[in-house]
C-alpha cells in the first residue's frame, strides 16, 4: 500500500520542499496550514509533478486548534484508508532579549511552536500506533541547540521540540520519533523574517551566507531528503 503523511506546516519552504519529495517517492500527502489558497495550490503543484491526481489534498486550519489538527488526521484516513507519517514544520518568528518580550509574545510562540507540534502529535498517534514503520518528524533548529543573540524565546521553543521529540521517542517507542535542526534555510518566510534585524533582508542574507562553512544557506530541498530518510521504511 501507498504510505500516507501528514505535512503539518507545508504551503513554502521546507513544508512544501518535503510534500514535493514525499510525492515523487510514491507517497500521498495531506498538507496542513493555514492559508487555504496557498494549500489548494500547493495540492495542484504536487498532482502536477507527480503525474498522479489523487496523491494530495489539502486541510487548512490552526495549528493552535486541536480540532483543526483532528479533523486533517481525519481527512487523510478519510481519503486515503490510513497514515503513516507526521511531518510538523509549522514556526512562528520572535526576536528579542528576555527584556523584549512579553506574555503575548509567550502565549504565541509556545502555542505554535510547542503546543502545535504537540496537538499534532495527540491527533495522529492514534492512527499511526496502527501503521508498521510508522514516524513523526518535527523540524526543531540549530537555534534550539545553541545560544543564539536576540532570539531568545524562539530559540527556548525549538529547545523545547528536541526535548518533546526525545520524551515521545520513550513514549511511543513503535513510532520511529526524531527531528531536524536546520541552519538557516532560504525559503520566503525567513528571507522575510531577517527584516528583524534592521538590516535589508537580501543583504542580511549574504551576511548571513559568509558566516557558514559552504558560504550559503540550506535549499528547502536539502533538510526535505533528511526528512525523508527519517519518514521512509
Amino acid at each position: 500500500r501507498k504510505r500516507v503523511a501528514l505535512i503539518v506546516g507545508a504551503s513554502e519552504g521546507i513544508g512544501k520542499a518535503v510534500a514535493e519529495k514525499f510525492v515523487l517517492d510514491g507517497m500521498n500527502v495531506v498538507v496542513f496550514a493555514r492559508r487555504a489558497e496557498l494549500l489548494k495550490g500547493v495540492e495542484d503543484h504536487l498532482k502536477e509533478i507527480s503525474g498522479d491526481p489523487y496523491c494530495a489534498t489539502y486541510s487548512s486550519g490552526d495549528i493552535t486548534s486541536e480540532a483543526d489538527l483532528q479533523a486533517a488526521v481525519k481527512k487523510a484516513v478519510d481519503i486515503f484508508g490510513h497514515l503513516d507519517v507526521l511531518v510538523n514544520v509549522a514556526a512562528a518568528q520572535a526576536a528579542g532579549t528576555v527584556m523584549d518580550v512579553g506574555p503575548d509574545d509567550y502565549a504565541h510562540m509556545f502555542g505554535v511552536n510547542v503546543m502545535g507540534y504537540g496537538l499534532a502529535a495527540k491527533a495522529a498517534i492514534p492512527e499511526l500506533l496502527k501503521s508498521e514503520g510508522a514516524a513523526i518528524v518535527s523540524v526543531a533548529s540549530l537555534n534550539g541547540c545553541i545560544g543564539v543573540p536576540n532570539r531568545t524565546l524562539y530559540n527556548c521553543t525549538k529547545a523545547a521540540i528536541v526535548e518533546m521529540t526525545q520524551s515521545m521517542a520513550c513514549d511511543f517507542p513503535s513510532i520511529r520519533i526524531n527531528c531536524v535542526a536546520p541552519g538557516f534555510t532560504a525559503s520566503e518566510s525567513m528571507i522575510a523574517g531577517l527584516a528583524i534585524t534592521g538590516i535589508a533582508p537580501e543583504e542580511c542574507a549574504k551576511l548571513i551566507s559568509a558566516g557558514t562553512l559552504m558560504k550559503r544557506m540550506a535549499e528547502p530541498s536539502e533538510i526535505a531528503n533528511v526528512i525523508a530518510f527519517l519518514a521512509s521504511d
